[in-house]
């Protein structure tokens, strides 16, 4: 496949990378603000504000943790550790390093499978938390998991498509994107 395929559905890729990781950024900011706010009800008014803990746990840290994968795995930011690899052949660890690829891809997509079947049986069942003397829908926030995990899905089955081409082809894609 060419040069300008590869670039078009990189394009897609960081755009949907960055529009998730922007809103695990807004969730950093919220999360100060929700923990923030706490403090500043229970020791200056004199009362905890209700629901803080809960909303940062279900909300604030899930959007954080799993919105930010597809970011994090488009700049190839991941912890690689070389040592057993780089002393064999080009050839050799290309072919290794597709295979890694093809893994995570493979399991990445069963844990997406996996976490939307949750999400939405949490969206049929209307599920709340207790929350003081309320309760605090948490039903959304079960979709971070399948979008984060998904959009790294995506990232990997481009990679690793790229990574099979430039195997095959022996042109350097990786180096011109």
């Amino acid at each position: 496949m060419g040069y300008e395929f590869y670039k078009k559905w990189e394009k897609i890729d960081h755009t949907i990378a960055l529009a998730l990781c922007s809103i695990a950024s807004l969730s950093i900011v919220a999360m100060m603000f929700h923990i923030v706010a706490g403090i500043y009800s229970r020791h200056f008014l004199g009362q905890p504000l209700g629901g803080v803990t809960e909303i940062v746990s279900a909300y604030d840290m899930v959007a954080v943790s799993f919105l930010s994968l597809a970011y994090v795995t488009h700049q190839k930011a991941h912890i690689a550790v070389d040592l057993f690899t780089q002393k064999l052949s080009q050839y050799v660890r290309q072919v290794i390093e597709l295979g890694a690829t093809l893994f995570v891809t493979i399991l990445s997509a069963w844990i997406t499978y996996e976490t939307a079947v949750a999400a939405i049986h949490s969206y049929s069942i209307n599920e709340v938390w207790e929350s003081g003397d309320s309760f605090l829908t948490v039903w959304p926030s079960r979709f971070f998991l399948p979008f984060g995990i998904g959009a790294m899905t995506f990232s990997y089955a481009l990679e690793s498509l790229k990574r099979f081409d430039e195997l095959i082809n022996s042109s350097s894609l990786t180096e011109k994107l």
